[in-house]
C-alpha cells in the first residue's frame, strides 16, 4: 500500500476557496492546538526526570490549577491515548513529539503481560497495579501502535499490535459474538462501547499496514453493530446490553449517547472508505437522531446522554461529545453547508479551552453552561485530535478547486 504524505498544518495551506468560516475556525484550532496544547502536554502532561520528561510516561490527569494531579495509578488507556496523540503530532510536523512517542510507549511496555495481553493500570513507577486485561484499553492500545509504528518504521509496533488483537480473540471472544467487557469476566452489562473503538482500532491498523487480513475484524465488528448495536426501530446506537446481547432492562436499556452516534458516524465513514461497503443508511439514521434530539439549539452544544425516544437523560455537556459530534458533522457535509461544524468547533475553542491554564481544557459544563470538574483528564487530548484531525482535513479539502469533467 502506497502511503501519502500526511498534511502539516505547521507549514501547509491549501486553502484558496474553502468556506472562510470552517478556515478561519481551522486556523484558531490549529493556532491552540500547536502553539498552546502539545507543547504543556509535552512538559507538564509527561512525568520523569527533566532530562527525559516521558520517562515514566504521561500524567493520569491533572489539578484544576495545571499542575500533576499525582494519583497513584496510571491507566493503561491514558498511556495509549497519549502516544497516539504525540505520535500523530510528530507525523503532522511537530519534531517534539517524537520523543514524547518513544518515551511514552517505553513505559506503556510495562503493563505488557508475558501471555501477549496488557494489564489495565500501573504505578507512578512503572510496576503493576490492576492484571485485569480490559477491552476498552486493549482497543486503544492497537489504536496507538498503529499510529506509533507509522511513526516508528521498525515494524515493531504493528506486530505487537497484530500480537494483541490475536490474544483478545482467543482469550476474550464469546460464543454469543463480540468479546467480554474485561478478563477476568466481572459480569457487569456487555458494552458496545470497547468495541465501537476495536473498530477504530482495527481501521488505523489497516491504514497503516494496507494488508487485508488486518481488516478481518472490522467486517465481523460491523456485523455485530448492524445486527445487535443498531435498533432497527428507533435508530438509534444502544449502549448496555445482557450477555445475549439483549437490550439491558431498565433505564440503562434506554441509555444512547449522542457523542457514540457522531462516533459511529465517523467510524461507518471511514469503514465504507476502506472497504467499498455502503454504510451511508445507518450513518444517516445515526446523524438524524444526534443532530435532532442531542444538539441545542441554542448554544449548539450536544447533551451528554438520552433515552432511545429522545428525553434526557444528562443533560451536561462532556467535551469529547462535542469532538465527536464535530467529527461526525464533517463527515456527513464536507463542506459544513449548515455551519454545524464551525459553531461546535467554536464552542470547544470559547466554552472548553478558556478558564482554564492555556492549552488544557474544562471538561464538562452543565445544562446552564457552568464548568462541572474537578480535574484536568489527560485522555481528552485524543478527542480533541481527532477532531481537529478531521476540521484540518475538511477546510483542505473544501479548499481544492473542483475537478474539471473533460
Amino acid at each position: 500500500m502506497s502511503r501519502t504524505p500526511l498534511p502539516n498544518p505547521l507549514t501547509d495551506a491549501q486553502t484558496d476557496g474553502a468556506p472562510l468560516p470552517l478556515m478561519a475556525v481551522r486556523d484558531r484550532f490549529s493556532e491552540w492546538l500547536f502553539q498552546k496544547a502539545l507543547p504543556f502536554w509535552a512538559t507538564t502532561g509527561c512525568d520523569g526526570t527533566p532530562q527525559d520528561l516521558a520517562l515514566l510516561g504521561a500524567q493520569e490527569c491533572l489539578t484544576l490549577d495545571g499542575q500533576p494531579a499525582l494519583p497513584p495509578f496510571k491507566r493503561l488507556r491514558v498511556q495509549a491515548r497519549q502516544l497516539f496523540a504525540f505520535s500523530w503530532a510528530a507525523l503532522h510536523g511537530w519534531e517534539e513529539g517524537v520523543s514524547r512517542a518513544h518515551g511514552i510507549f517505553c513505559f506503556m511496555l510495562h503493563a505488557h503481560r508475558e501471555d501477549g495481553g496488557w494489564v489495565r493500570s500501573l504505578t507512578r513507577e512503572g510496576a503493576v497495579l490492576d492484571s485485569t486485561a480490559d477491552l476498552y484499553d486493549l482497543a486503544f492500545v492497537v489504536f496507538a501502535l498503529a499510529w506509533y509504528g507509522r511513526l516508528e518504521g521498525s515494524g515493531r509496533a504493528e506486530a505487537l499490535a497484530r500480537e494483541t488483537l490475536g490474544w483478545v480473540q482467543q482469550h476474550m471472544a464469546t460464543p454469543e459474538g463480540g468479546f467480554l467487557n474485561c478478563l477476568p469476566d466481572d459480569g457487569s452489562a456487555r458494552q458496545q462501547n470497547p468495541h465501537m473503538h476495536l473498530l477504530e482500532a482495527v481501521l488505523a491498523l489497516y491504514v497503516t499496514t494496507g494488508h487485508e487480513a488486518d481488516l478481518a475484524l472490522a467486517h465481523t465488528l460491523y456485523r455485530l453493530f448492524r445486527t445487535r448495536f443498531l435498533d432497527p426501530v428507533t435508530g438509534t446506537l444502544g449502549e448496555f446490553f445482557t450477555s445475549d446481547w439483549q437490550p439491558a432492562g431498565a433505564e440503562a436499556g434506554q441509555w444512547v449517547e449522542p457523542g457514540h452516534h457522531f462516533e459511529w458516524v465517523w467510524l461507518l465513514g471511514e469503514y465504507s472508505r476502506l472497504t467499498g461497503v455502503d454504510t451511508s443508511e445507518p450513518a444517516m439514521r445515526l446523524y438524524s437522531f444526534a443532530t435532532r434530539f442531542g444538539m441545542v439549539p441554542e448554544t449548539g452544544r450536544v447533551r451528554d446522554v438520552l433515552t432511545r425516544s429522545g428525553s434526557v437523560l444528562r443533560g451536561g455537556s462532556r467535551l469529547w461529545v462535542q469532538g465527536e459530534a464535530l467529527r461526525g458533522v464533517l463527515c456527513q457535509d464536507r463542506r459544513d453547508s449548515r455551519g454545524l461544524a464551525v459553531r461546535l468547533a467554536e464552542n470547544l475553542l470559547d466554552c472548553y479551552f478558556t478558564g482554564c491554564p492555556a492549552g488544557t481544557w474544562v471538561d464538562q459544563l452543565d445544562a446552564s453552561g457552568a464548568p462541572m470538574v474537578t480535574k484536568i483528564p489527560t485522555s481528552s487530548l485524543y478527542h480533541i485530535i481527532t477532531a481537529f484531525d478531521s476540521l484540518d482535513q475538511a477546510a483542505r479539502q473544501a479548499g481544492r478547486p473542483p475537478v474539471q469533467k473533460l
